[in-house]
């Protein structure tokens, strides 16, 4: 198995890891966007945490106002509508769950340094005696006037695995899985309008962390896609499954062991589909294989995040590698669906579930 490195393919999505590249690239196209993702399961893997820091929220009705707005009629033309997300499950039930947009004029960040600020929000790339990770502040509110605060580290132990990243070129969308694995720690308040806490949780255990950037809209970007990961005991395994048009289907498989990133194409094949709660079908049963044996099996078995453009699952995976011993464990996949965002009434819904100005959503 060779090393992965840079690799443009389907439109120019191009597949690296590289830390060095996860700073703030401030691309200008119109529909250009950048997304900083965290994620994490607890050591029992009961409990899911997700974090997402968005440049240009993609899901936002807002954004897809502008996308429409060719002409540059509208008054959100030439604007930013920068997002951050939490969702915090247990057992495959959505415990805490938000997104606050705020006015582009709170999004902070660097070209050049890993540091970014929206709102009270930030995160930033730091380096201490016992390794480099990422320090997340949170501070946002969800309904019913509840206010999240966390305190939470992504400790990276892989990370950093091809020889570069893309930089500053043009025409380019970038998936960056730049620490595929991370030891993840801290603590998460909620707490009511008059400051009395209704809940504290302390979260441990193990995480991943990618950026995702584009010139084009995530609908021209990706279509509909379905990924996720997990990690096993010897390594860590990456699943990206994307609609690339006319080319077909992009599948790729992602496999980090004895620190190096190794990337195949892979065969699809579905086994069955189940649907989400606002009725959207995801895989009852995913596999994919390479051309040399490697296989992949998903099994989605509990949906903690369901949405019209969204949707997150806990999933079970079963590693094959050339050794023929099958390791199994449990990991978070992810289905996107922002053609959908077509439709005004989803919108509307989903627009209810964003905190806009300071204040939390409606639901």
């Amino acid at each position: 198995m060779s090393e992965s490195q840079p690799n443009i393919t389907n439109g120019e999505l191009v597949f690296t890891s590289s830390v060095d590249d996860l700073h703030w690239h401030g691309q200008q196209e119109a529909h250009a966007f950048e997304r900083w993702h965290f994620d994490a399961l607890s050591d029992d893997g009961r409990e899911a945490l997700v974090i997402g820091f968005h440049d240009n929220y993609p899901l936002s009705p807002r954004y897809f106002r502008q996308e429409q707005n060719l002409n540059g009629h509208l008054d959100t033309a030439g604007k930013r509508f920068p997002a951050v997300s939490l969702i915090y499950a247990v057992d495959g039930k959505a415990v805490v769950r938000t997104v606050n947009e705020f006015a582009c004029e709170q999004f902070s960040a660097e070209s050049g340094r890993v540091k970014c600020t929206i709102g009270d929000s930030s995160f930033e790339l730091e380096t201490a005696s016992y390794g480099s990770g990422f320090v997340l502040h949170i501070d946002l509110f969800t309904a019913r006037k509840l206010r999240i605060k966390a305190e939470l580290e992504w400790l990276s132990i892989e990370s950093d695995l091809s020889e570069s990243g893309v930089g500053d070129q043009a025409n380019i969308s970038s998936r960056n899985i730049a620490v595929p694995r991370s030891d993840v720690s801290g603590r998460i308040s909620v707490t009511d309008r008059h400051g009395s806490i209704r809940r504290l949780i302390h979260f441990r255990g193990t995480g991943y962390h990618d950026h995702f950037r584009s010139c084009r809209s995530l609908t021209e970007t990706l279509g509909s896609s379905f990924g996720g990961r997990a990690h096993f005991i010897d390594s860590t395994a990456i699943f990206h499954c994307h609609d690339a048009g006319n080319d077909g289907v992009c599948s790729k498989l992602f496999l980090i062991k004895d620190g190096a990133m190794h990337q195949r194409d892979v065969v699809q094949k579905d086994e069955g589909l189940v649907r989400t709660g606002h009725g959207f079908k995801v895989p009852e049963r995913l596999s994919l294989l390479s051309d040399d044996k490697i296989r992949l099996r998903i099994k989605p078995i509990k949906v903690f995040q369901s949405g019209f453009f969204e949707s997150r699952m806990i999933s079970e995976m079963t590693l094959t590698l050339r050794d023929g011993k099958p390791r199994k464990t449990v990991g978070i996949t992810e289905l996107l669906t922002p053609k959908l965002m077509s439709s005004r009434f989803f919108r509307w819904l989903t627009d209810l579930r964003i905190g806009k100005n300071g204040k939390g959503p409606i639901y």
